[in-house]
């Protein structure tokens, strides 16, 4: 029996396939950015669905689902990344996290519906 230590993953943990975007250089009209977001790397993750609701906002029912997606560490990722999971994009909402400080797993908790990284 193998003992898994704080901070490692098999390699058999990660059977999804995310991408991560970044936004494109450049801005619109008005001076804000494009909007437009560009594929980065692709990666293999381990998906662990979190918490989902429903909430009342700008007078319409609105869907969120949090998301946790953990990826061999990488010194690339950061906030401002966005992960395409199943072709739906998921807004990374805080710094990523080095579970154990060792370098070897990150963390991205996600959000899915009304802050998506859209």
């Amino acid at each position: 029996m193998r003992v898994k230590t704080a901070g490692r993953i098999d390699a058999g943990d990660l059977r999804e396939r995310i991408t991560l975007q970044a936004r494109a250089a450049g801005q619109d009209v008005l001076g804000r950015p494009s909007g437009a977001w560009v594929d980065q790397i692709t990666v293999a993750a381990k998906v662990e669905p979190i918490r989902g609701r429903e909430f009342f906002a700008q007078g319409q029912m609105q869907a969120e689902v949090t998301v946790r997606f953990v990826i061999r560490y990488r010194a690339d990722v950061h906030e401002r990344l966005r992960v395409v999971w199943r072709g739906e994009p998921y807004e990374i909402v805080s710094p990523p996290i080095d579970t154990d400080g060792a370098r070897e797993v990150l963390e991205l908790m996600c959000v899915h519906g009304a802050r998506d990284g859209r």
